[in-house]
């Protein structure tokens, strides 16, 4: 099965006209469950990474 993270928190508000389209974002859930190209299950709300997760990906002197 797709899993697809998605969190409402990922949409950042721009003001209206903004050449960057965050609503996109917002939408495109519900665009691919419309089309029926995946389902309300495909989607998880994905939780905080702990460190070693974000280390492994990152900097130590970035992250830290």
């Amino acid at each position: 099965m797709l899993r697809i993270a998605y969190h409402p928190i990922y949409n950042h508000p721009l003001p209206q006209g903004h050449r960057f389209p965050m609503v996109k974002y917002e939408l495109l859930p519900q665009q691919l469950i419309y089309e029926g190209t995946c389902t309300s299950d495909n989607f998880f709300e994905p939780s905080i990474p702990n460190d070693k997760y974000l280390v492994a990906a990152h900097d130590s002197e970035y992250y830290y």
